[in-house]
């Protein structure tokens, strides 16, 4: 870089800087659009590849019939018009928008700086958003940057890059026309030594070479004196300057962006898991840190409390978090009242009551546990049944543990990874980034291994392969699309099947197994199992399992209403979240 440009950069990055590290805060929002939004930029100011890659990106995504909407700003273009491209006029819209809109007609290609205003109209099932890593005004669900470390000129520090949520190498594929012969090349990116060299490399003869400033829009007389440089040769450029200028004597090479599985897995996947949309939420780095903060304080507290004085300033937090979260406290009595309609209001008041103080009696339970030897984990929380473990484990095809959101789960997957070897748990990563690394630093000290939910299916059959112990706790709804509608507490609810498919898939057994409080202390009942294997084909199937599963959960409920989350929505999407508020 020349060195007279080094202040601007520098000053240009701290610019950038600064701005991240205020909507990191949460000084600054961004605004968020009803559906998801893929970004594709990168910390280098040009000649990272981002037009290919959002092409790549939009074709995936119209190929699974999906209706995708590319929100680009349009550089270089004399017209100051926002809208859908409708035209390939790359003086009106631009050359990369009008490229973008050629390479993917199926596209809506929308142009204009204040992208958010431009697609709160648009009928899209996903929004694309070229070069938007920087663009923090618009929220986005999945930040893929290109990382190309040798630019010349970057707009972020390489410490940005840890914000990002895919970084991918630069990796392009030369396409060229048949017979191309003798060459004369020229562009007006940019990188253009980057398209010169990637011709050279496809052994391609080129004769000469001529670079124009990024969005250069060519005039007669450029044309006129390309090709008295060339002297005979074909003129070659790229596809980017082909869309300003309509010459069909001029040979076009192409690059299409190489996308790696992974990022193409992310991609379909963010598209499709809304549940992943609605957790993607960032919180500010100040808003971390005063949770942060306020966590050690509190661990640093029970550390030194009695198991009595835990559990009676449990129950006051219980008691409190009743008065706060009257919202959640209205769903649990519409949801007792109709799981038990014989029973009267009082009884229910009662019920409830007793949830909310167990709640946060488990709630500092979990957290003194935490700080706590392996040793010391399992004298708290003792095994009974364990036979039914042990044997599922023997058999070596996997074992699927089910439990559910009742007692205390939390104390008893401490317990659980204390005592058994290649245990493995499913849950989404926290959105605080300080409480999700003290959370892995305890997975790390009990050897238990955690996947990621938002990609587990693969991750979990290949645990099973590996006679490992998979934890599920399958008493939550899902979305219609993921689940199947069995009955659960009497009632149809949208359940998960994932636990009955894989272990038919594996012939792995499944263990029933619940933690229940036991004084100042809990223990962990091991209830049952089913040998998937051993099952007569009449049986072997997922809606009748997962029927099974439901109704062993349930009736452990029914024991002790009190020990289950009832603020959760467990019969949403069924149409019985409409009823009337129980007080």
């Amino acid at each position: 870089m020349n060195p007279l440009f080094k202040p601007a950069e520098l000053l240009y990055r701290g610019i950038n800087r600064a701005r991240r590290a205020l909507y990191r805060a949460g000084v600054l929002q961004g605004k968020r659009l009803p559906k998801p939004v893929i970004s594709v930029g990168n910390i280098a100011a040009g000649g990272a590849g981002k037009t290919p890659a959002v092409i790549a990106i939009a074709r995936l995504l119209t190929d699974r019939g999906l209706k995708v909407a590319v929100l680009t700003r349009g550089y270089g273009r004399a017209s100051t018009e926002q809208g859908p491209v409708t035209s390939l006029d790359a003086a009106r819209f631009g050359d990369e928008p009008v490229l973008i809109k050629k390479s993917v007609p199926n596209a809506n290609v929308i142009v204009g700086s204040n992208r958010h205003e431009n697609a709160r109209d648009i009928d899209a099932d996903v929004f694309v958003l070229d070069d938007g890593f920087q663009h923090l005004r618009l929220a986005r669900d999945l930040d893929i940057v290109i990382d190309v470390p040798d630019a010349r000129f970057s707009r972020e520090g390489r410490s940005a890059l840890r914000h990002a949520d895919l970084v991918i190498p630069r990796q392009l594929r030369t396409t060229l026309p048949p017979n191309l012969g003798r060459v004369f090349a020229f562009a007006a990116l940019a990188d253009n030594e980057q398209f010169f060299r990637a011709l050279r490399e496809a052994g391609v003869d080129v004769i000469g070479t001529r670079g124009f400033p990024d969005h250069h829009r060519y005039t007669a007389a450029d044309l006129d004196a390309l090709r008295r440089d060339a002297n005979g040769a074909t003129l070659v450029t790229t596809e980017k300057d082909a869309v300003k200028i309509g010459d069909d004597r001029i040979a076009v090479a192409g690059a299409e962006f190489v996308l790696p599985a992974e990022v193409r897995e992310r991609v379909l996947l963010t598209t499709t898991n809304q549940e992943m949309r609605r957790g993607k939420r960032r919180k500010g780095a100040l808003l971390q840190r005063v949770e942060y903060i306020a966590y050690r304080t509190v661990a640093r507290a029970i550390v030194s409390m009695s198991d009595r004085s835990i559990h009676a300033w449990g129950a006051r937090l219980g008691t409190l978090a009743r008065k706060v979260l009257r919202k959640r406290d209205r769903l649990a009595m519409r949801n007792l009242h109709a799981t038990f309609p014989q029973r009267d209001a009082h009884e229910l008041r009662r019920i409830l009551n007793d949830c909310w103080r167990h709640f946060g009696r488990e709630l500092l339970v979990a957290l003194q546990m935490q700080n706590l030897s392996l040793d010391e984990i399992a004298a708290r929380c003792p095994f009974e049944g364990s036979h039914f473990l042990d044997d599922a484990i023997a058999r070596g095809k996997g074992t699927i543990l089910i439990s559910a959101h009742w007692g205390g789960w939390e104390v008893a997957g401490l317990a659980l990874m204390s005592r058994v070897r290649n245990v493995r748990t499913v849950a989404r990563p926290l959105d605080n980034e300080l409480l999700e690394r003290d959370l892995q630093k305890i997975r790390a000290k009990t050897g238990a291994s955690m996947i990621d939910r938002r990609r587990a299916a693969r991750a979990l059959m290949k645990g099973l392969s590996e006679n490992a112990t998979i934890v599920l706790l399958p008493d939550q709804a899902v979305q219609p699309r993921e689940g199947v509608l069995v009955p659960f507490l009497g009632r149809p609810a949208w359940t998960t099947p994932a636990p009955a498919k894989m272990a038919l898939k594996a012939g792995s057994t499944i263990v029933f197994g619940f933690c229940i409080p036991d004084g100042l202390r809990h223990r962990v009942e091991f209830v049952g199992s089913i040998a998937v294997d051993e099952l007569p084909e009449a049986e072997r199937d997922a809606v009748a399992l997962t029927t099974r599963i439901n109704d062993v959960i349930a009736r452990r409920i029914e024991s002790r209403p009190d020990l289950w989350l009832w603020m959760h929505d467990r019969w949403k999407g069924t149409g019985e979240g409409k009823a009337a508020d129980v007080v």
